[in-house]
């Protein structure tokens, strides 16, 4: 898969960071914004494709980044940007050769031990992620090659038969389901893991480190490190909870953040804030278009930056100059009021409204929740701690009390704060009326915990530093010597850099057998599905439940089924009464009426039960136990305790 993870990260990386430079973005600030502003590029450009009636494919992929690239170069002519020399936007100073090469190394070590641990919890390349988003974002990706169709508004129709075409973030798929390099889907999908965890996450969070520690560069050097001893992401967002999509959205905030410290800075000149400017909203288009809680999300963490920075551009203004103070005020109120509209506005819509008032449990008490934020243990499912991060967090706390004495990045101690008591409330008492403000992202708390990394790993790499230059002036000795120890301190005291947590959190979903939270293909299972592309007829539908494995047969063999998604589809009758009644095939004239509308050809059948570690849902008892051993049914293969049945009682009107 090596050449396709390449492809596929050039893909993310280059096509923003050309036009990020071409505006006058340097340094690592555009590497760690440009996967952002890749994914803003994209998710425009695919709908714009079909509006236009043109197919979305790698060539309209590659035609999209040329006139982005040829549009940015005109403005940045027009600015006069486009020639700006590597100025000290992202640091005091740029980052000298054997900085680099450092940098490069720390890289190497971080974003290899989180692409390693990942693919050893996968095993394979092909090994099908069996939590309950991965196989609806894998068949989104198999439609979107069938249709060429890679919009946010509609792309997704055919998972819901085309009953409906509603708004879904399409970004990620609209990339991984063109990347060269993957014959199918499914390790299209895997390899995306490791680029969205070792080079997207890790790009941001450098860039990010690079302009709040600006004066220094050790903290911007032991980012890659401190990134790779946490499970929370990615190991957790792209295994447990299987959401590539968010993992995406969140992947590229720190760039996005990195872009927006650097366009607000007060002493770039108005051309090359205006430059900036523009590339902080394709990255916050990036941001948004990847996942719609994007948007919460930047709020979340921008809110305490952007106060601040105003605060002080506002405060030199009204100190410069006495005749400016009422154009101050009114920009103030101004700002003051649109965010109050917009706010009022995004509250008020039905589709933010059925986020937040999602139905979830929570704890008795918030405890539990803190001691598992104190060691990075996930806050989803039952996992063995066989390695904490105690030490992370120390550094963390250290940071906060160097950047707050300092002052110099509260705003970073405030957004750690927050998220803090966003997760604690999501994971707490569910009675809590506070609670509901955990509700833009599911009321989940292991999806805000997410955020809550952005800045602990900022926080904790300023911390590391201080003990850096505290320890080397104590025993008169190299920074460098140092550094070097503390690195291997973390990797010592994070047990390995948490190697035994992120292989054991991968492979809950991808390789250990019962899957959690339920298995829906065993090992043999996943062979026949696998051969059904050549077992079956080219004209097969085929019926089954959709939690016994049968989206699968889509995604891995081309072969068509009645339920491309776990749930089944609410608009149509005859899916919704086959999932309830099709095991009264013979006495219901209704059943076979509905198998005849829809095509049925074949009945996929599975005897694993839930006691042997079965996906349980309620939504389809017709299908749960499908007889086969009556007339109607000829056999054609299994595998496990699934099996494939050409299905011909319905051949003729009862």
């Amino acid at each position: 898969m090596l050449p396709g993870i390449v492809a596929l990260a050039a893909m993310w990386l280059l096509p923003g960071l050309g036009v990020l430079r071409l505006l006058g973005v340097r340094g690592v600030v555009a590497w760690g914004a440009a996967p952002a502003m890749t994914s803003g590029m994209v998710g425009v450009g695919a709908v714009l494709a079909d509006l236009l009636g043109v197919r979305w494919s790698l060539i309209t992929f590659a035609v999209g980044t040329v006139c982005a690239c040829l549009s940015a170069a005109g403005i940045g002519a027009a600015l006069g940007t486009l020639r700006t020399p590597a100025a000290a936007v992202a640091g005091e100073r740029a980052l000298r050769p054997a900085e680099r090469v450092w940098l490069a190394a720390a890289w190497a070590l971080g974003g290899g031990v989180l692409a390693a641990s990942m693919m050893s919890g996968m095993r394979a390349a092909n090994q099908p992620p069996q939590a309950w988003d991965p196989i609806y974002h894998l068949n989104a990706m198999w439609f979107i090659r069938e249709t060429g169709n890679a919009s946010s508004l509609g792309g997704v129709a055919p998972l819901y038969a085309d009953t409906i075409a509603p708004y879904y973030p399409t970004v990620w798929h609209a990339i991984v389901a063109i990347a060269p390099g993957f014959e199918r889907v499914t390790e299209a999908g895997n390899s995306s893991s490791i680029v969205i965890g070792s080079v997207i996450w890790i790009g941001g969070l450098v860039a990010l480190s690079r302009v709040v520690w600006r004066k220094q560069a050790l903290p911007t050097l032991l980012t890659p490190v401190l990134a790779c001893t946490y499970v929370t992401f990615p190991a957790v967002a792209l295994s447990m909870l299987g959401v590539w999509p968010f993992a995406l959205s969140v992947a590229c905030l720190p760039g996005t953040l990195a872009l927006l410290i650097a366009a607000l800075r007060h002493d770039l000149g108005w051309r090359l804030h205006t430059a900036y400017g523009l590339g902080v909203l394709g990255a916050l288009a990036g941001v948004v278009l990847s996942h719609g809680s994007g948007s919460f999300s930047v709020a979340l963490l921008a809110t305490p930056l952007v106060i601040v920075l105003v605060a002080r551009r506002s405060v030199r203004g009204w100190r410069r100059q006495r005749e400016g103070r009422l154009a101050i005020i009114f920009t103030l109120v101004a700002l003051i009021a649109i965010c109050v509209c917009v706010g009022y506005l995004v509250l008020d819509s039905p589709s933010v409204q059925s986020i937040i008032n999602y139905p979830r449990g929570g704890q008795d008490s918030y405890l539990p929740g803190l001691e598992s934020l104190l060691i990075d243990h996930p806050l989803i499912y039952v996992f063995d701690i066989t390695a904490v991060n105690a030490f992370s967090t120390l550094l963390v706390l250290i940071g906060a009390v160097v950047s707050w004495r300092s002052k110099r990045a509260g705003w970073l101690v405030v957004a750690l704060v927050m998220t803090v008591a966003l997760t604690l409330l999501a994971a707490g008492p569910p009675e809590n009326p506070l609670r509901i403000l955990a509700g833009f992202w599911y009321t989940q708390a292991s999806r805000i915990n997410q955020l809550m990394l952005v800045p602990a790993i900022v926080l904790a790499a300023g911390g590391g530093a201080w003990v850096v230059r505290r320890v080397a002036t104590w025993r008169h000795t190299s920074q460098t010597v140092v550094a070097l120890a503390l690195v291997v301190a973390i990797g010592a005291l994070s047990f390995g850099f948490r190697w035994s947590m992120h292989t054991q959190v991968m492979s809950s979903t991808y390789s250990n057998w019962p899957i959690a939270w339920g298995t829906m293909l065993e090992e043999d299972e996943i062979d026949m599905v696998d051969r059904a592309a050549q077992t079956l007829p080219p004209d097969a539908v085929v019926l089954g439940e959709p939690t016994a494995g049968l989206p699968f047969l889509l995604a891995r063999s081309d072969v068509q089924v009645v339920y491309p998604q776990l749930t089944p589809i609410a608009g149509s009758p005859e899916r919704l009464l086959l999932a309830a009644k099709f095991d009264s095939w013979q006495t219901d004239p209704q059943v076979c009426a509905a198998v005849r509308a829809l095509g049925v050809t074949h009945v996929y059948a599975d005897d694993l039960t839930f006691a042997e570690g079965a996906k349980w849902e309620e939504e389809t008892p017709g299908l749960r136990r499908i007889t086969t051993t009556r007339g109607g049914f000829e056999f054609v293969d299994s595998g496990g305790k699934a099996s494939l049945w050409r299905f011909t009682g319905c051949d003729q009107p009862n």
